[in-house]
């Protein structure tokens, strides 16, 4: 018993998604979904990525800075036989301490800020503004411990 199928039934899935593609509703559907999915795309950069990158920056710049003030250690010891024990002695020696001072303030909380220097050592730590209030450390000379 041989049934004759129709000839105008597709007979593969591609066929039939081509077919239904000329449908108007689901041309509809498909831009709808698409929208939907823009719009949700545009809205999360904005709630989350946007915050987020902000917030890596700000942690990126507190790091930066106090690696500044690591370098101005370093050469601080160069000419003095030690290590600056507060912030404005370092500052005092940078050619852009102005500068280096307010980037400071920007991303990192001044009050936390602490210098720690000796004949041997030094320890350089902050807190980030930001809602963790991320302590940031660095102990020094790295390379010659």
């Amino acid at each position: 018993m041989d049934v004759a199928m129709e000839e105008n039934t597709p007979s593969s899935p591609l066929a039939r998604l081509k077919a239904s593609l000329g449908d108007k509703r689901a041309l509809i559907i498909v831009a709808l979904v698409l929208a939907v999915v823009a719009a949700g795309s545009a809205v999360y950069k904005k709630v989350v990525l946007k915050p987020e990158l902000a917030l890596a920056t700000k942690r990126y710049e507190t790091q930066m800075g106090l690696m500044r003030l690591y370098d101005l250690q370093m050469a601080y010891r160069k000419g003095h036989e030690t290590y600056a024990n507060d912030l404005e002695t370092l500052l005092a020696t940078a050619p852009d301490g102005a500068q280096l001072r307010e980037k400071l303030k920007a991303n990192l909380d001044i009050g936390t800020l602490a210098v720690i220097g000796d004949e041997d050592r030094f320890r350089l730590e902050a807190n980030v503004l930001d809602p963790q209030r991320t302590l940031i450390k660095i102990r020094g000379p790295l390379g010659e411990r």
